[in-house]
């Protein structure tokens, strides 16, 4: 007599049915609903059912939801650190728009300029597997150059050639503003694919704000002569550096990749408000010296008239 061998299972997911009983016996499992129902993959390899998608896309929009209360806050504690004057809203939006439009942008160069690896891997297959992990560095570090260079213009020919900056504050706070915009439209974008990390884009929120605080520091500080260019420059190569390495993060897979992108945004979250509050000091320096400086003449002026 000869034994009836179950069937195998044709998908490594199946191990699951395995596991269950499942395939102990050549019949169909009582509830097929389970099995039957159409399913795409998750970012996990593992098939998302109607509820669990319904589920996932509240979790996104809850996500962005968050981001747009923590973008609201940042600016009005900016607003309101000491700075007199506060700025109107009206301008903040435009400011806000022109981080989305530079976000716009750069997603436009990203994608018409890097490396398509999935069409190199239909078309080269051989070359995306000997050099596609250089191919994934090559375009982290692009994208983050693009980006990072994409901020930079923005600040320069819309904030600096304005009549709203007066004080070294203004750089930096317009900058800030100029991620917070960027990071609004790109996460809106990257929510939207089901193989994002709604984590991974929750603690990239603040990574543009924080590189772009980097760059209106050292900004401020050449417009007002604290800085030569030379500073300018090393300030946008130590944005593009932090925002590579973000992006390196989304290489790795499991609990390093959100311990390494935790470390990185808490680093960077940290160097706003440090930044922000150095800018602020080092203004009050140059309120002092304007003002020492005009006492100085005056009182020149004064023993000038005296000595006539």
């Amino acid at each position: 007599m000869l034994l009836k061998i179950p069937d195998m299972p044709k998908h490594p997911h199946d191990l699951e049915r395995i596991y269950h009983g499942q395939y102990a016996t050549n019949k169909e499992p009582k509830d097929n609903k389970q099995f039957h129902e159409p399913s795409i993959p998750n970012q996990a390899g593992q098939p998302y059912n109607k509820e669990a998608m319904e589920n996932d896309t509240n979790f996104r929009l809850l996500v962005y939801g968050m981001e747009i209360i923590l973008a609201l806050g940042l600016i009005g504690w900016m607003r309101g650190s000491l700075r007199g004057a506060r700025e109107k809203w009206s301008f903040i939006l435009k400011i806000l728009a022109g981080g989305a439009l530079a976000a716009v942008l750069s997603a436009v160069v990203t994608l018409k300029y890097s490396f398509n690896i999935p069409e190199l891997t239909k078309t080269h297959p051989s070359l995306v597997n000997e050099y596609g992990i250089w191919l994934k560095v090559i375009n982290h570090l692009a994208g983050s150059m693009i980006e990072e260079l994409g901020k930079y213009m923005i600040g320069v020919f819309t904030l600096l050639s304005t009549r709203h900056v007066h004080k070294m504050s203004d750089t930096i706070v317009y900058l800030i503003v100029i991620g917070l915009g960027f990071s609004l439209i790109e996460d809106a974008f990257f929510l939207l694919d089901p193989q994002s990390s709604p984590l991974l884009r929750l603690m990239s929120f603040y990574l543009h704000s924080g590189t772009s605080a980097i760059i209106g520091y050292s900004l401020g500080r050449y417009k007002f002569g604290l800085a030569s260019y030379r500073e300018l420059l090393l300030a946008v190569f130590a944005a593009i550096i932090l925002h590579f390495g973000f992006n390196l993060t989304s290489e790795l897979y499991g609990n390093p990749a959100l311990y390494v992108a935790f470390g990185i945004s808490t680093f960077i979250t940290l160097q706003i408000f440090i930044l922000f509050r150095r800018t602020l000091v080092e203004e009050y320096g140059l309120e002092l010296r304007a003002k020492r400086l005009r006492y100085t003449k005056i009182v020149t002026g004064k023993t000038e008239v005296k000595a006539c």
